[in-house]
């Protein structure tokens, strides 16, 4: 059963069953997104596409969409607030920069405002904490929550996936003495960092970034995380293949010789077809895995953790934001509003392969699998904001270049290669 397509061809008239009354006053508005509405290329370029037709239809007031692309709208959008620019009425922004907007005081405070809202009960503490920052202050509205989670075989872990980190270890033996891996995941660059091992750092109490959004992570624990993870390699538990640049870790899951897989939310739409270890091929695309879970060849669990904590199952809330300057900021909260709508959030969590920030929206057919439910129940419980940090995108490249160097020379020194990458970020950020 093709899930999504069915869905998304309901999408537009959801829009129309669903659609918020909304004051007629409002003036036209500016938005800025990184969904090309002129010329739709995927399933979040037509979410954005209605809701602004359907908005104007609505309000009677025009919604212009200015495109931006995906890795220069944070930066572009601060950029025209810091140079008093053509600021849009509200944009995207990702909440993992919640960091860079508040060091520069980019985003409007929406505490008070959101509070006031109808939905706002409705958000799950996950997303609204992907917002807020750590004094306090609420400055976007998440929509959506892409995260983190393990697949595995069932066949490979009969008993579940091992409930932590060293019990994980402590059971490679019987995979490699099978010529299998225990698991998989991409061990380097920014990828590697946020989704295999940004679990292990949290659970290990290490640090990555202080209250000021400087870098904070030459500490005792973020050492025991990369001897860990050395030791994973080591052993044959990992293949090596995970060090290298590319998917191509994905491999030894989809056929199975690898039991298990470090992955996010959207994992399923790429790594496809799989094949199970009793030799059945699931080449159905992005319902492969899927349908392998709904049979009882997959699971799903909370990432990879150490036993002493807990697991952090990422919260890359996907938001909206007024940015200071901001010409209607009421229009801006007006189009807001509508979009929170219940239905028409489902309807984006739909099209970005997310759970919706709204819980209501979670009762949408779509999230009752059992991928679904679990990956809510696994937010609910674990659900993490990404580091605070002043330059995300530097301070991440950088934390995740210590892994590499240290994976790759064993015997390099890990607590000096932590001490200058975090001396080289912090100076840089002055």
């Amino acid at each position: 059963m093709r899930r999504f397509s069915v869905v998304l061809l309901l999408v537009a008239l959801l829009f129309s069953l669903f659609g918020a009354v909304i004051a007629q006053d409002q003036p036209a508005i500016t938005v800025w997104t990184k969904f090309n509405t002129e010329n739709p290329q995927n399933s979040q370029d037509e979410w954005m596409r209605a809701a602004v037709d359907d908005y104007a239809a609505a309000s009677g007031n025009e919604v212009t969409n200015v495109f931006q692309a995906f890795d220069v709208i944070n930066s572009s959008l601060n950029l025209a607030v810091q140079a008093g620019g053509d600021v849009p009425d509200v944009s995207y922004v990702d909440a993992q920069f919640l960091g860079f907007y508040d060091y520069n005081g980019t985003l409007t405070d929406l505490t008070e405002w959101i509070a006031e809202q109808s939905w706002y009960a409705d958000l799950a503490p996950g997303a609204l904490a992907a917002c807020t920052t750590p004094s306090g202050q609420v400055v976007c509205v998440p929509t959506a929550t892409p995260s983190t989670l393990v697949y595995y075989w069932t066949e490979r872990y009969p008993e579940g996936f091992p409930e932590s980190a060293e019990a994980l270890l402590e059971g490679c033996g019987t995979f490699t003495a099978a010529d299998q891996y225990g698991l998989t995941f991409k061990g380097i660059e920014n990828f590697g960092l946020e989704v295999a091992y940004h679990s292990l750092i949290r659970s290990a109490g290490a640090a990555i970034s202080d209250e000021e959004g400087r870098a904070a992570w030459a500490n005792e624990e973020m050492v025991g995380v990369i001897e860990y993870v050395r030791e994973l390699f080591a052993t044959g538990c990992a293949p090596e293949i995970a060090l290298a640049s590319g998917f191509d870790f994905e491999n030894s899951f989809k056929d199975s010789t690898a039991g298990a897989i470090l992955a996010g939310t959207w994992t399923y739409v790429f790594s496809n077809p799989v094949t199970a270890p009793d030799g059945t091929l699931y080449d159905l695309g992005s319902d492969s895995i899927w349908t392998a879970a709904e049979e009882g060849q997959i699971g799903f669990t909370a990432p990879l953790a150490f036993e002493a904590g807990d697991p952090a199952a990422n919260v890359y809330a996907t938001a909206w934001a007024i940015p200071v300057g901001s010409p209607n900021p009421d229009a801006a909260k007006a189009f807001i509003n509508f979009t929170m709508e219940s239905e028409r959030n489902g309807a984006f969590g739909v099209a970005y392969g997310s759970l919706p920030s709204l819980i209501s929206a979670r009762e949408a057919e779509i999230f009752q699998t059992t991928y679904w439910t679990t990956v809510a129940e696994i937010m609910d419980n674990y659900g993490t904001p990404m580091p605070f940090l002043v330059e995300y995108d530097r301070g991440i490249a950088a934390l995740a270049d210590v892994f590499a160097k240290c994976l790759a020379d064993p015997a390099l020194d890990i607590m000096t290669t932590l001490q200058e990458a975090q001396d080289n970020y912090n100076a840089a950020i002055q």
